[in-house]
């Protein structure tokens, strides 16, 4: 039931953002997607044990390789695609832009959880590249799209949301396992993190239903392919690259969903500094990132197999 938890929850948000999308808008102008990502890392923290964190070579080469395939490689990735598929400057500029932003600061930590692969891993990749990506944005999004507009990022901010949301609530989730008696792996707080990525997701969603109830079905499918095709080809590198290193599968695990994963919040503050109108990247934006959570949340079963056929 766990597994399928995630997936049945992102059909349900998806469906509900679509048809009444009201009071997804009504909470998100509320500011409460923050608040999901500062619970979804407290719990992180709380279940997570110092004594596990990485500090083996492997984890350092590990991390390096995923940073080159997610920040340098992945955006030419996306470029390519749009070509290929010749789609629009607005359909372009949002797919590049949601290839070239570091990890999501959350699901795919869930998601290597999960799928039983070193939780830790994840988190420490999704924060380094989180970092070092506010970096290599501009610099990547000036070489592949040359002359779309100007590129104005103020990192510090960005720097500032990241330890806000992620570090700060981690840090207080590993002082509270410390003081607190609840089982880190009580039923609650085994479900909490994904629930708090479906509400997410849905109100992320319900403010963008506008956007999707005024295109069609052929435009939709294209940009959804053009989606899935970057994802895919980042999941066959990241388990290329774990091949190669001879990693064993719980640490295949976090750098294959790390480094394929993209995260939403950080494409959104790009394409609001670029200043350029923006309804259709960011519908690649939002379609790109569900598509991925429910795909990578099938996938995890997949992912799991190995673990469990060893056990």
């Amino acid at each position: 039931m766990k597994s399928s938890f995630l997936p049945g929850g992102l059909v349900l948000a998806f469906l509900v953002a679509w048809l009444l999308p009201e009071a997804g808008v009504l909470l998100k102008d509320w500011g409460l997607i923050p608040w999901m990502v500062v619970t979804i890392f407290i719990v992180n923290g709380y279940q997570t044990n110092l004594s596990e964190l990485p500090r083996s070579k492997s984890f350092v080469v590990a991390m390096s390789v995923t940073a080159v395939i997610a920040l340098l490689v992945s955006p030419f990735i996306g470029l390519g695609v749009a070509s290929a598929l010749g789609m629009g400057a607005g359909f372009t500029l949002g797919l590049v832009v949601k290839a070239t932003v570091p990890p999501t600061l959350s699901t795919c930590i869930v998601m290597t959880q999960l799928a039983g692969g070193y939780g830790a891993w994840a988190l420490i990749m999704t924060l380094a590249l989180n970092i070092v990506g506010i970096f290599t944005i501009p610099f990547m999004l000036d070489l592949t799209l040359d002359g779309i507009g100007e590129i104005v990022i103020d990192p510090l901010p960005l720097l500032q949301k990241l330890v806000m949301l992620v570090l700060l609530p981690f840090l207080a989730g590993l002082g509270l396992r410390r003081i607190a008696t609840i089982d880190p792996k009580h039923l609650v707080l085994q479900y909490l993190p994904s629930t708090c990525v479906i509400l997410t997701v849905w109100m992320a969603l319900s403010d963008s239903s506008e956007i999707f109830q005024s295109l069609d079905l052929i435009t939709l499918a294209s940009i959804g392919f053009a989606a899935l095709s970057v994802h895919l080809i980042l999941l066959a590198l990241c388990w290329g690259v774990s091949k190669l290193l001879k990693l064993e599968w719980k640490a295949a695990i976090a750098v294959i969903l790390t480094g394929s994963q993209k995260t939403l919040p950080v494409a959104v503050s790009v394409l609001t500094a670029l200043n350029l109108p923006m309804g259709e990247a960011l519908l690649v934006c939002v379609l790109f990132h569900f598509l991925v959570l429910f795909g990578d949340a099938l996938l995890v079963p997949y992912l799991k197999r190995p673990l469990n056929e060893q056990a």
